[in-house]
């Protein structure tokens, strides 16, 4: 800002002083006039050094330390305090404090005040050492009236560049701080983004890894025939195997989620997607002696995000497992219409009560926990219902405590939107 200033101010006083130039020629005012040349000279390289070469310093100093020897001789040779000497004087006191740094406000401030109270004592007391340079009242009258004005413009000029300054910086404020605040915004979404891919990765990977863990506990005791054996590693090896892909598709989820990227849209048939899931979920189930029952009505070709339709497949069928006691059934229908898609869970587990069924989808993070104590964590709902919408689609739940609960998801197949 300062070198703006000073730039343009170097263009005014330049321009001020050819007009004092030709003033001074017409009423034939040689010293002033030798005098305004001295000053346009000056003017002449402080521009040169600020505009080409880049040295504000130098400029600057130049400017302050020929200023008030060429006021204190303008004094003189204009009538003293009859002359327009002082209005100069703030002028030129405004503009290097405009310049300046806040610790050569004082600096500058006692120079003027101390050549000020020292001219004007000369004015008053010394009138003799100044000559009398006006021819008559009309000439005094024409200098102040031209003098004054033309501070007046300076003045004027510095202190709407001060405010043009002020209300840029203030839009550039206004600016930082709306960016400020979106990526406020977008480091919150990020944030719960995050606490809700690791909820989905401690919830959809923990029961089969707890199953795997299982199996592993069944090997080591050693009682198990070899036949026996044979199966349950091939078992062991199918379920890891799928469960570390199902890892892999819950990172690679994760971290698409994370960055903002677009969706991902597959086409495929919904009973080859749920094949492997469903898999896994048998296993869990199995080992929890619960009947997991499937039913395909239908097979219809999808166009859907999968990944968020697999985590409410898991969500859904891992809760009606949780909240089934051992012996239990837990079924999973698939229909379709010529638009929509339903998959609809069912359990005949301990069901939902009548105040918690209200608010079921609720983003209420508590442990809750299953008929054998499997913890969780009260996000699993609500991100089904979430990403349900983000679907398209909707969830509606039936459930009587004691009698078992009926989840049905809906969506559209995306072939006719």
């Amino acid at each position: 800002m300062e070198k703006k200033i000073f730039n343009s101010t170097l263009v005014i006083v330049f321009s001020f002083m050819l007009a004092m130039l030709i003033y001074n020629a017409i009423f034939g005012s040689w010293i002033l006039i030798g005098l305004v040349l001295f000053v346009i000279v000056g003017l002449a390289i402080c521009f040169y050094w600020l505009r080409w070469q880049n040295q504000f310093k130098y400029a600057y100093y130049l400017f302050g330390i020929f200023t008030y020897p060429v006021l204190t001789i303008n004094f003189f040779y204009n009538d003293g305090i009859d002359g327009p000497t002082f209005y100069i004087f703030l002028l030129f006191h405004l503009i290097l404090l405009t310049i300046s740094s806040v610790r050569g406000y004082l600096i500058w401030s006692l120079i003027n005040a101390a050549s000020f109270l020292l001219l004007y004592y000369v004015g008053v007391f010394r009138e003799d050492l100044i000559p009398e340079m006006y021819p008559n009242k009309q000439v005094v009258f024409l200098d102040h009236a031209i003098t004054y004005p033309a501070c007046l413009t300076g003045i004027g000029f510095m202190v709407a560049t001060l405010k043009e300054f002020y209300k840029s910086q203030k839009n550039k404020v206004k600016e930082k701080t709306k960016e400020l605040t979106r990526i406020n915004r977008s480091l919150a979404k990020t944030s719960s983004q995050k606490d809700k891919i690791i909820t989905i990765i401690s919830h959809d990977l923990k029961n089969p890894l707890q199953s795997i863990m299982q199996t592993l506990e069944l090997i080591n005791k050693g009682d198990l025939p070899p036949d026996e054996m044979k199966f349950i590693h091939e078992e062991l090896l199918k379920i890891t195997t799928r469960t570390y892909n199902m890892m892999e598709n819950i990172l690679d989820w994760s971290s698409f989620e994370l960055k903002n990227k677009s969706t991902r849209v597959k086409e495929i048939y919904l009973q080859e997607l749920f094949e492997d899931t469903l898999e896994i979920l048998k296993v869990i189930a199995k080992q929890k002696s619960i009947s997991l029952l499937i039913n395909f009505k239908k097979n219809p070709l999808v166009k859907i995000e999968t990944d968020r339709l697999l985590l409410i497949l898991r969500n859904l069928v891992q809760n009606a497992i949780k909240f089934t006691p051992s012996g239990g059934q837990v079924s999973l229908e698939v229909d379709s219409s010529t638009e929509w898609i339903t998959v609809t869970i069912r359990d005949n587990g301990i069901g939902i009560s009548r105040e918690r069924l209200d608010k079921i989808f609720e983003q209420d993070i508590k442990s809750t926990y299953g008929t054998e104590n499997e913890k969780g964590t009260g996000m699993g709902l609500h991100l089904c219902f979430q990403n349900a919408e983000k679907l398209g689609g909707t969830i509606e739940v039936v459930s009587e405590e004691g009698a078992g609960s009926s989840f049905t998801l809906s969506f559209p197949n995306g072939h006719n939107t």
